[in-house]
C-alpha cells in the first residue's frame, strides 16, 4: 500500500486493511487491560494473539512496545506485536526507532516462543518486506507451542 493510503486513516480501517494483509480480524477496539492503546487485538489460536498497535506520534514508541511485557507477565498468552508506524509519525528513523526494535528483540528472547515483535513502517520501502515477516510470524502463533523443558541439553 502506497504511503498516501496509509495516512490519516482512522485506527478502524487500518486495523481492517491490516488485519485483511495478515489474515486475522481485529476487533478495532482499544485494547483495555494496556489503558485503551491506540491499537486492536485478533485471536490467533488457543491463548494466542496478535496485537496492532498503531503508532501516530512516536513520541514514545518504547514504551509503547514495553507495555505489552507486563501484559505477557500476567497471562501464559503469546502474542505476536504488530507495531505499525503511521507515514507521517516524526522520527520514523534514528535512535528512538533503534531503541524500540532493540527491546521488541530483547523480549523475544527473554519471552521465548511467546512474543514476537514485528515493526511495520506503513508506506516506507520496507512495508513489504517487514509485511512478510509479521506474516511468517503470524503463522507460527497459529501452531501449537513447542513444550519446553528445564533441564539442560533437552
Amino acid at each position: 500500500m502506497a504511503k498516501s493510503e496509509w495516512a490519516g486513516i482512522s485506527d478502524a480501517k487500518a486495523a481492517k486493511r491490516l488485519g485483511e494483509l495478515l489474515s486475522v480480524t481485529f476487533d478495532a477496539e482499544p485494547i483495555g487491560e494496556l489503558g485503551g492503546s491506540q491499537g486492536a487485538l485478533a485471536l490467533a489460536g488457543d491463548d494466542a494473539w496478535v496485537a496492532l498497535h498503531l503508532e501516530r506520534k512516536h513520541n514514545h514508541p518504547v514504551e509503547n512496545v514495553l507495555q505489552y511485557w507486563r501484559w505477557l507477565e500476567r497471562s501464559r498468552r503469546r502474542l505476536v506485536l504488530v507495531h505499525a508506524i503511521e507515514p507521517n509519525a516524526p522520527r520514523r528513523q534514528g535512535p528512538r526507532a533503534d531503541l524500540t526494535e532493540w527491546v521488541g528483540a530483547m523480549m523475544e528472547r527473554v519471552i521465548p516462543g511467546r512474543f514476537a515483535y514485528c515493526r511495520l513502517e506503513l508506506g516506507s520501502k520496507a512495508e513489504g518486506a517487514q509485511l512478510e515477516a509479521a506474516r511468517a510470524a503470524v503463522l507460527a502463533l497459529r501452531k501449537p507451542m513447542a513444550p519446553r523443558s528445564l533441564l539442560a541439553g533437552d
